[in-house]
């Protein structure tokens, strides 16, 4: 009997016992990597993206969403709704753009 990628994948997550960082990520195996380095990337995303990138059930995407809440890598957002959950990821790879200082910043300063 195989084990599927889906038990590999809650073996992972839940013999852990400290909190998850976005560093930790490459040291799971896939399809889960993948996905937390998509939901990373994005920040906000449902729970249903989640199943779609792991291509697990939306039942066993929530139990590994419910670990990830649970070393918080991953939050609840307040958007949730009884339909669908969103979460956020706690660290996110998304920047807001730069801007360029004012021109005047050093007088400013001084």
């Amino acid at each position: 009997m195989s084990v599927t990628h889906y038990e590999i994948a809650l073996k992972e997550l839940a013999s852990r016992t400290e909190d998850i960082r976005p560093s930790d990520v490459v040291s799971f195996s896939e399809p889960l990597r993948s996905a937390l380095n998509f939901a990373i990337r994005l920040g906000r995303f449902s729970l249903t993206e989640f199943a779609e990138k792991l291509e697990f059930t939306r039942e066993e995407a929530g139990t590994l969403a419910d670990l990830l809440v649970k070393r918080n890598l991953f939050e609840v957002t307040r958007f949730s709704t009884a339909e669908e959950t969103y979460f956020q990821a706690r660290i996110s790879g998304g920047t807001r753009p730069l801007k360029r200082p004012p021109s005047d910043i050093w007088k400013k300063i001084e």
